[in-house]
């Protein structure tokens, strides 16, 4: 959604050693190290880390403001240890629109069956199956059209998904399948136009006209928000008559021209999923933590190759005194290694002996 992109507050921990007793620099090579992840991970491109960090270190109020990509940047928290020390910053930053490295990642779709919403309009030409049988022709589009998305499961259920109550419930979803993204959608519409002419007007074209409407959300698995959310309609002739019962997995109900018209509707859903995902990161969950290593639900389906570095992190959503809802990315300090990677899991450690103790199952894990 257009606030994700707007009003995000990401939050990022550098750790530092202190050398020589010098805990001025170490506080310093954290802080930047802090803004360094900050701006990575959102994607920014700001030329100078280290103009910034002088900057939030010399204000007496620790809170500076910036132009361009980094609106805000705040030091909120810093702790020290025997040996190194924990800077936190929160900075609110806007990247620019460049060229993504993340446009080769796979990315993975779920979706369930597609409810009608007005089961009655599939009665001409009985097609109440067409809940089942239109993501089984969606999914074959994406295998079709698409090289880096694929809608990888259907669910055997039609899911009310345009209940808000029950589209919040689209990463749970996305947990239980492993996908990164969830299609949430709902034909409105399969009603039909008969000609009405009279008898006596036999010259009068009986061609019917038939509607095919679908409402799409998809969604982010990993934080429930609605990525895209749009309605997609087509018509067409509809060649059969009205009592015959239409087989609609036949390869005459898609041969027909009714047929062919949901396929280009779909391959047009397609086109706009790939383009809304191109620049999103590969983006899983941590599925088991054990001592010295975690198990997360990205792998070589998704574009992971043992060597990867990862960035581990958690969501909260806040609100503001002014009522205003924010997504706030609270960035572990320490990324992680990928060792061996399966078809949709990998193995990582932490990098440089990096401590993984305060990750939890269900944090997030990314590339990007």
């Amino acid at each position: 959604m257009s606030w994700q992109s707007s009003a995000a507050w990401y939050e990022a921990r550098g750790q530092a050693l202190i050398q020589q007793g010098n805990r001025i620099a170490a506080k310093e090579k954290a802080t930047e190290e802090a803004i360094r992840q900050a701006l990575m991970f959102a994607g920014a491109s700001v030329q100078s880390v280290q103009m910034l960090t002088n900057g939030l270190l010399q204000e007496d109020r620790l809170q500076i403001n910036a132009s361009g990509e980094v609106n805000n940047l705040e030091l909120i928290d810093e702790k020290w240890h025997s040996d190194y020390v924990t800077v936190t910053i929160r900075a609110d930053i806007f990247p620019k629109a460049v060229t993504c490295n993340a446009a080769g990642f796979k990315k993975t779709l779920v979706t369930t069956w597609f409810p009608i919403e007005h089961r009655q309009q599939a009665g001409d030409g009985q097609i109440h199956a067409l809940s089942e049988q239109a993501p089984r022709s969606l999914q074959q589009q994406f295998v079709a059209n698409s090289d880096n998305t694929s809608l990888q499961q259907i669910v055997p259920n039609t899911v009310r998904w345009r209940r808000s109550s029950v589209l919040a419930q689209a990463p749970s979803l996305a947990r239980q399948s492993r996908a990164q993204y969830v299609l949430a959608a709902t034909i409105t519409d399969l009603s039909i136009v008969r000609p009405q002419h009279s008898s006596l007007a036999f010259w009068q074209n009986d061609d019917a006209l038939r509607q095919f409407s679908l409402d799409l959300a998809l969604v982010d698995g990993m934080n429930g928000a609605t990525l895209m959310q749009k309605n997609y309609s087509t018509e067409a002739l509809w060649e059969f008559d009205r009592f015959e019962q239409i087989d609609v997995s036949s390869s005459r109900f898609w041969q027909s021209e009714y047929g062919q018209a949901i396929n280009r509707l779909f391959s047009n859903i397609v086109e706009d999923v790939e383009h809304e995902l191109t620049c999103q990161p590969a983006t899983g969950r941590v599925l088991a933590v054990n001592s010295d290593q975690l198990q997360v639900s990205i792998g070589r389906a998704h574009g992971i190759q043992p060597g990867d570095e990862l960035t581990l992190y958690k969501t909260n959503e806040v609100i503001d005194p002014q009522g205003m809802h924010f997504l706030q990315y609270n960035l572990y300090p320490t990324k992680v290694k990928v060792v061996s990677a399966s078809v949709d899991s990998a193995t990582v450690v932490p990098v440089d002996n990096g401590i993984i103790g305060n990750i939890q199952p269900n944090d997030f894990v990314t590339k990007r």
